[in-house]
């Protein structure tokens, strides 16, 4: 079964997709871009540890430690597996006693904690469903918070014989030029299912399928100066072919 179908551009302008979290939009009394943040000078630390990285679901906990005060508490999140922990969360301290966590899901989108003191001057960790917009555009698009650098290997074309569910076949992702020269042709293909799109690609980027720690499952990501941004998630599943975007393609 073939299915072929052309896609709207891939924007590449649109990274505040990484920034949605299960809160919704992100909002906030302080929810303002104009202020240019610096960050702060830690009058305390933060640690952070994730376990069970071999399980569905993982476990974050996070340390915090202020004025001779400690507040620790734990947090289950699915978190990105295939990428090292100095990418999976980032720490900003944006006061002296303020400091925000931001950690990447599955997805590739962030979840926010917070640590902080409460009005009594005690230690407090809380998940941020809607941490300030100059937080989060500092976090993702300062500091890099979900873009995944290239330290798994690209090619062009993925091929492996996997067995998944029932079926044994040969899981293929490949690149291939299209007609235009600012667009290019991602072909997919297991157990009979092949499906094609035609995604733009910005000036100055370049398309690659990054491979996992699993063979069956990869990324077509768009890299640019080290750095390969996933935006379409390809992994076979009980013997189906899946085929996921997850940053927002939309009309020019």
């Amino acid at each position: 079964m073939m299915q072929h179908f052309r896609a709207w551009p891939v924007l590449l302008a649109v990274v505040a997709f990484t920034a949605c979290n299960q809160g919704g939009a992100k909002q906030g009394k302080n929810n303002t871009a104009d202020t240019a943040l610096v960050p702060a000078t830690p009058a305390g630390t933060v640690a952070v540890d994730i376990s069970g990285k071999d399980k569905d679901t993982q476990e974050i906990a996070i340390k915090f430690q202020i004025k001779g005060l400690t507040k620790e508490k734990k947090f289950e999140q699915v978190v990105l597996k295939d990428a090292p922990d100095a990418e999976v969360y980032k720490v900003l301290w944006d006061e002296p006693n303020s400091c925000y966590i931001g950690v990447l899901k599955a997805n590739h989108a962030v979840r926010y904690y917070h640590a902080s003191l409460d009005d009594a001057g005690n230690p407090k960790v809380l998940w941020a469903t809607a941490p300030p917009e100059r937080i989060w555009k500092y976090m993702e698009n300062t500091m890099g918070l979900g873009k995944v650098t290239a330290s798994a290997e690209q090619v062009k074309k993925y091929s492996k014989n996997l067995q998944s569910g029932k079926i044994i076949a040969d899981f293929i992702a490949e690149i291939r030029p299209d007609n235009s020269p600012d667009s290019v042709e991602l072909y997919v293909e297991f157990g009979g299912v092949r499906k094609s799109m035609f995604i733009a690609v910005p000036k100055g980027y370049q398309p690659t399928i990054q491979q996992t720690s699993e063979a069956n499952h990869v990324y077509f990501s768009l890299t640019k100066d080290g750095k390969a941004e996933p935006f379409i998630d390809l992994h076979v599943e009980n013997g189906r072919l899946q085929v996921v975007t997850l940053k927002e393609i939309k009309k020019d």
